[in-house]
């Protein structure tokens, strides 16, 4: 008997990626694959969209842009997020990535020890106070590097339509991209994209969205699931009333139950948090987690179904959905998917 298993929908993320490009048209859609394809896998995530026509893509780290640049070949542009340090310059040069400049200091490095003649893109602070120029210095940005290829910024709260930060951040954005005409513009990831036209510029990011999650579109399609998390009943047993289960017996029978044991646990990144909120997809009902999920097991409920040792459960996928799922961990289906470990065994279908 194999252990959790997750199966990713290549054809779905394709289609998810049409999807988020034919809303934002004529804006190009880059494909966000940071975090290894927010843990699904980067290499064939990236080679599937690139062959579906994809020309650039994004990631956090110089180290992931190697890894991604040697998945790819040449060709696809491949942006780093967090830039250039000194001890990484060499990797943008041998591995032809693109840095995404985000201080004064970023950019006098690179103008020091870097190819003044290659392509980087500049990122403004618009008012999310994390990564990016400040506002302070954008007149000392413009005089440093008066031609970038592209500036970005990005949206603090892009899945909250009504909240006026975003129509703030579109002002500045927009005041930003005059002093430099000539370059692309780049505002908006999955969410930002709901937020209509305006917010589209000549590039979109989308990273969950492409994965099957983010915020609800307000009308037309949505993105298609992607993933689907199974693991294994190892054992099932009958329980009276009065009897616990689990590490601390936080949750007690109130009746004669049947209970099913699971291979998967948090060391399979599935949260602890789950632990007597959470469900799983058995027999073709949704059923309740029992306890709490521990590092390699998690119990279920599957009194009156026909179950057996070795038949699969699903955690995620089409009957349990990753805003659901998430939702019931109280986080984020972007933390869900990121925390998914590397004892899941990854398969990717579709569009090889």
């Amino acid at each position: 008997m194999s252990g959790p298993k997750a199966r990713i929908d290549l054809s779905a993320i394709i289609a998810n990626w049409r999807m988020l490009g034919k809303r934002a048209a004529p804006a190009e859609a880059a494909a966000v694959v940071k975090a290894d394809a927010y843990g699904l896998g980067a290499g064939a995530i990236a080679k599937a969209l690139a062959k579906a026509g994809s020309k650039r893509f994004y990631v956090a780290w110089p180290e992931e842009g190697v890894r991604l640049r040697t998945a790819l070949g040449a060709g696809p542009e491949i942006a780093v997020f967090h830039g250039p340090a000194a001890d990484t310059l060499p990797l943008f040069h041998q591995h032809d990535l693109q840095p995404v400049l985000n201080s004064l200091d970023q950019i006098a490095l690179w103008r020091s020890q870097g190819d003044s003649g290659r392509a980087v893109a500049l990122h403004l602070d618009t008012g999310m106070n994390r990564l990016g120029v400040d506002q302070r210095d954008w007149p000392e940005a413009q005089r440093l590097l008066p031609e970038p290829a592209f500036i970005v910024s990005h949206l603090a709260s892009p899945d909250m339509p009504d909240y006026s930060s975003n129509e703030r951040q579109l002002l500045f954005f927009e005041r930003a991209v005059a002093r430099w005409p000539k370059a692309k513009r780049s505002l908006s990831s999955t969410a930002g994209v709901y937020l209509g036209p305006r917010y589209h510029f000549d590039e979109i990011r989308p990273g969950i969205g492409l994965y099957g999650g983010g915020p609800a579109p307000p009308g037309g399609e949505a993105p298609q699931p992607v993933v689907t998390l199974t693991a294994p009943i190892l054992q099932v047993r009958k329980i009276g009333s009065g009897e616990s289960v689990g590490y601390g017996g936080t949750w007690t029978s109130d009746d004669a139950r049947t209970i099913a044991t699971i291979g998967l646990g948090y060391a399979d990144g599935f949260l602890r948090a789950a632990s007597n909120r959470g469900n799983a997809f058995v027999a073709g009902e949704k059923r309740p987690i029992l306890g709490r999920v521990s590092m390699d097991l998690i119990v279920v409920d599957v009194s009156g179904l026909n179950v057996s040792p070795g038949d699969e459960i699903e955690f995620l996928g089409p009957n349990m959905p990753l805003s659901e799922v998430a939702e019931s961990m109280g986080t984020i289906d972007y933390e869900l998917l990121t925390r998914l470990g590397s004892r899941i065994d990854r398969t990717w279908l579709g569009a090889q």
